[in-house]
């Protein structure tokens, strides 16, 4: 043994296991025909999911990792994954290949910016920009990047679209036990909103809350619940991370009784001067017709 492998060995004794391991695998990467440069190889990260509203632009952001350039690597982006051979954008050859592309996404689909700063195609930022986005539009898509020595790699992200619907209608129903069955209804909502109800001091349990689906794929929500009198009584539609819209009603069925009771008194009286003019006509018809008998009954020649 050489002295400077004697030496290495005594290095070697000295290191911890960890830093052993450290050691060898540095030598491992060193040692010829076991280098992997970073330039040959390719990773590709995505963004786990991404939210927009109907009609606005989405950024799904792909890049690949070490900032290697993607200008002369084939550029695939696909929806699911298993519609490779459809796919949304195709970039060939430094260009657009637009003969097999997906019919729905024609036109509205080029490459995006992940961040304003990413430095693009150049940086590795493959990141696809989908203009008015639809409601069909939600889904799982799929970054697929290869170069031209046969590395690839792959990734998926998820895609949902929202609308917010309308304000919610309030509608109140009076029942025999005193009590109030309050009905809350909003349309055009995607995907399925949250309803809550709540009076000014707690939340209230719902009856029950139901959910309808229209041909444009649109959600309607309708739900109903019990109160007491005197009440205000707040009902809100919503989806998560987004702010509700609310509706609220005040109203005190007490009062609302009186209202009753004061419309059946004005009935009553109304009945009263009807029969009152009814027994007036008739007097004053039976006046002057005895009043026309009697008088011809004074005077025959008439």
């Amino acid at each position: 043994m050489f002295d400077s492998m004697g030496k290495l060995r005594v290095t070697m004794a000295a290191l911890t296991g960890n830093q052993m391991i450290y050691v060898l695998f540095l030598g491992f990467l060193s040692s010829p025909g076991c280098a992997a440069p970073v330039s040959e190889t390719l990773m590709v990260s995505v963004k786990s999911h991404v939210s927009v509203q109907r009609g606005h632009t989405a950024i799904l952001p792909c890049w690949l990792a070490f900032s290697q350039s993607a200008e002369d690597m084939d550029v695939r982006w696909y929806q699911g994954s298993n519609q490779f051979d459809t796919p949304i954008l195709l970039y060939q050859a430094r260009a657009f290949n637009l003969s097999s592309q997906k019919a729905l996404f024609a036109g509205r689909v080029s490459f995006g910016l992940k961040e304003e700063t990413s430095g693009g195609l150049k940086a590795g930022d493959v990141s696809l920009k989908l203009e008015n986005v639809t409601i069909e539009d939600a889904g799982k898509y799929t970054c697929y990047v290869s170069s031209s020595d046969d590395h690839d790699d792959r990734a998926s992200i998820s895609l949902s679209v929202t609308e917010t619907g309308h304000q919610p209608l309030l509608s109140a129903v009076m029942r025999d036990d005193n009590k109030v069955n309050m009905s809350c209804q909003s349309d055009g909502w995607h995907p399925e909103p949250e309803l809550r109800w709540s009076d000014s001091k707690k939340a209230l349990t719902p009856a029950n809350v139901m959910f309808s689906k229209n041909s444009t794929g649109f959600y309607s929500v309708h739900s109903w619940v019990l109160v007491s009198s005197p009440f205000e009584v707040c009902c809100s539609v919503g989806l998560s991370n987004e702010e509700p819209k609310e509706t609220r009603m005040r109203l005190n069925i007490s009062s609302s009784f009186e209202e009753e009771t004061e419309c059946y008194s004005s009935a009553g009286w109304k009945a009263a001067f009807g029969i009152v003019f009814i027994l007036n006509a008739v007097e004053v018809f039976c006046f002057l017709y005895f009043r026309k008998k009697c008088f011809r009954t004074r005077d025959p020649g008439i």
